[in-house]
């Protein structure tokens, strides 16, 4: 397969390039361009033409076309992009000192859970790595000044695990330098809980894993997410654990989605933190952001600080990951293109 840029590996680039110093000054003139270019240049400083001109006959470039911005009251933006007739979203979350880009590993998705949206879409296609990665450029391009693009999560629409090789790839070429060069922590891959992909990203990349777990037993967690029938908890927790003993420093996160008389009791926090006795992960509350038809609702913001008070007494490392972006359906769970999903119309607040 001929792989459009900018999904090439610094190593790939130097073989059609015939050169590593050819590489590196392709990925320096990438890295200084003010916004995602439309087409590949005719030429790049530091490449000879002989060499870039049959480079760029062979070599497409990807460049996602933008349907729609949507900006929330909070700063973040969400990304309606179209990729080669498959539409998706991405979102680009400000914060602090940094942006948050959240990215999409497939048009549509491959599960059913039950609290998220994406499902609505059903599965379109798989995205080719050089699309995950022109979602973080073209977002990159627009954060704030004050607020780089330097986290990537790949937490948007899709299941990435069922994905994996070009999820691979994909943050094989963010975390490559010159460029982006993000650091390997700073990328994190989030999972429903698709087993053997864990077992394998886990083994394969130094990138952060998030697990959403989403509730204390499987009976619970069958009824939102309907993978746990094949893979419950347990079996998910110990390829956890098991990664910890070879790569005890790598960044681990327990995703927990709270939904109202679900899985938010103080019974609830008390399971949590005994599943996940002597695991080095932290813990991400998320408030549910709801949709229509699941049945589920919000817990209150006083729930939730209990449950999160009641976790942290007991010595987990625990964090409320606040709605943003609710406003624009831009939250955690709630990608999904109104156009696209029959009757579907995003909720307000």
């Amino acid at each position: 397969m001929t792989r459009n840029l900018p999904g090439l590996t610094l190593d790939e680039l130097t073989r059609e390039l015939s050169s590593r110093q050819r590489a590196l000054e392709w990925l320096k003139w990438l890295g200084a361009q003010p916004a995602l270019p439309a087409a590949l240049p005719d030429a790049v400083p530091g490449v000879s033409h002989r060499v870039w001109g049959p480079f760029r006959t062979r070599h497409g470039w990807t460049a996602p076309r933008v349907l729609e911005r949507s900006a929330s009251d909070d700063g973040t933006t969400k990304y309606a992009l179209d990729l080669d007739g498959a539409q998706v979203e991405t979102v680009r979350i400000p914060a602090k000192g940094r942006s948050t880009i959240c990215i999409s590993s497939q048009a549509g998705c491959t599960r059913k859970c039950v609290f998220c949206a994406t499902k609505e879409l059903g599965f379109i296609r798989q995205l080719k790595a050089e699309e995950m990665v022109a979602q973080y450029l073209l977002a990159r391009a627009e954060a704030p000044p004050d607020a780089p693009a330097r986290n990537v999560v790949f937490m948007g629409m899709g299941e990435p695990m069922d994905n994996l090789d070009e999820v691979l790839r994909a943050v094989e070429v963010l975390t490559q330098g010159p460029f982006p060069q993000l650091k390997h922590q700073s990328v994190t891959v989030s999972t429903s809980g698709v087993l053997p992909g864990m077992v394998r990203f886990l083994s394969e990349s130094k990138a952060s894993l998030a697990l959403s777990l989403n509730a204390t037993t499987d009976e619970v967690r069958a009824r939102v997410m309907p993978q746990n029938k094949t893979w419950p908890i347990a079996a998910l927790l110990g390829a956890l654990r098991d990664a910890a003993k070879t790569s005890p420093h790598r960044d681990t996160f327990v995703e927990y989605v709270l939904f109202r008389d679900v899985n938010d009791s103080d019974a609830d926090a008390d399971r949590l933190v005994a599943l996940l006795s002597g695991l080095p992960a932290r813990v991400n509350l998320i408030p549910y952001n709801p949709f229509p038809g699941t049945g589920l609702t919000t817990p209150t913001p006083e729930r939730v600080l209990a449950f999160h008070q009641r976790v942290v007494r007991q010595g987990q490392l625990c964090l409320v990951r606040w709605p943003r972006g609710r406003d624009i359906a831009a939250a955690c769970g709630q990608l999904v293109l109104a156009q696209d999903a029959a009757g579907f119309v995003p909720p307000s607040t």
